[in-house]
């Protein structure tokens, strides 16, 4: 490892590399050196701040805590916005609320997202897993308690986050990772996890409009039959493609609610 510092210039110009960007560098000792370049970006999120991301890895558990299903639809759409591939990750396989967990990953796989169901206490279920962050550059998202630092733990094979347990009061999990790190996976997988502060709520993309927002949604992008056309926003009008899909049991109603609470979020938002 080499611990670098940015040249004066770049402090000078208030330009701040941040957690994965490519950079040029001068080495100064062995372990040692000054950046005298930050490469350009393919893409960066804001929260957390990170650059050059593959892949959104959205997990969540089958229990302990609840399923948060709008901050998981939050996710994917902030993913589909910024054009990165999304992955869904369900932990607790080994808990009685086991089923939950295969309806959610039924749910997520028939959208179109990889979904996958483990369980990181009996190490059961990765391999697939492994499989689809080999190579990659991948974000870790989800509501603090459902095993993200547990998954670091296990896939980088040494102790990079403190555990967490479940505050039996209020059944949320607490924060244990403190600031953003680019993690290497073992040499046989390959690419790199990218460890963020929990969070359990997520601003969407600046840039992102209510109108816009059903196109974040794939499911519903198929059914936008509707007498008003591109002007229907898919909740109070009538003969809307996207309401009869959902009452036909083509669009599952968990979504569609995630979609009506962040289209009216969105909405209030551009009226203030």
């Amino acid at each position: 490892m080499i611990t670098c510092r940015a040249r004066g210039r770049l402090r000078q110009e208030e330009i701040k590399p941040i957690v994965g960007d490519w950079v040029i560098y001068d080495l100064l000792t062995p372990d040692t050196g000054v950046v005298t370049e930050i490469l350009p970006r393919r893409n960066y999120l804001e929260r957390p701040l990170v650059a050059n991301v593959d892949q959104v890895l959205v997990m969540s558990a089958s229990t302990e805590p609840t399923p948060n299903l709008v901050l998981i639809d939050r996710l994917l759409v902030t993913a589909e916005y910024l054009q990165l591939q999304a992955v869904v990750g369900i932990n607790k396989a080994d808990l009685i609320a086991g089923e939950k967990g295969q309806a959610m990953q039924k749910l997520y796989q028939s959208i179109g997202y990889p979904s996958f169901f483990f369980s990181l206490r009996e190490e059961k279920g990765l391999g697939e897993l492994d499989q689809h962050l080999a190579g990659q550059v991948t974000v870790l998202a989800g509501q603090s308690g459902v095993g993200k630092s547990s998954l670091l733990n296990l896939l980088s094979r040494r102790q990079v986050a403190e555990t967490g347990a479940i505050s039996q009061r209020g059944g949320s999990g607490r924060h244990t990772t403190k600031h953003v790190e680019l993690l290497p996976l073992p040499t046989s997988i390959g690419g790199f996890l990218v460890d963020t502060p929990g969070f359990s709520r997520l601003q969407l993309p600046e840039g992102l409009s209510s109108s816009q927002l059903n196109l974040y949604f794939p499911e519903m992008c198929q059914y936008g039959d509707c007498r008003f056309g591109a002007s229907c926003v898919h909740l109070e009008e009538p003969d809307c493609g996207v309401k009869a899909a959902l009452e036909a049991g083509l669009i599952a109603q968990s979504r569609y609610d995630s979609y009506r609470q962040l289209y009216l979020e969105l909405w209030e938002n551009e009226r203030r």
